[in-house]
């Protein structure tokens, strides 16, 4: 009895380690940061610092706007004032490494 009682307890022992284990396996290949809902209001242009957008396994596509006080913001890449924001940043990001390649090189 106190034999079956043991095999019954290593069991069930086993039994969670591997599922918190495969749990643990499972969450660490999934994206870092996903959008759930977008923000609801138009941001405006000079507020952004940078933007990212999400990562492709994310159930929505989103963009994560960072604001000048370091937080970030979820909208919606389909709107337009989200495109101008982005072309706009990406306009800037491309001129500072011009800018820089042209300082380098002189």
């Amino acid at each position: 009895m106190a034999m079956m009682k043991n095999s019954a307890i290593m069991a069930t022992c086993l039994l969670l380690l591997s599922s918190l284990a495969l749990q643990s396996y499972a969450s660490s290949f999934g994206p870092d940061e996903c959008c759930f809902k977008f923000f609801p209001k138009r941001l405006q242009k000079s507020a952004v610092v940078d933007f990212k957008f999400t990562d492709a396994l994310c159930p929505m596509e989103g963009v994560l706007f960072t604001m000048k006080a370091g937080k970030e913001i979820c909208v919606d890449p389909t709107q337009q004032w989200v495109k101008k924001i982005i072309k706009t940043k990406e306009r800037n990001q491309t001129k500072g490494v011009t800018n820089s390649t042209i300082t380098l090189s002189q």
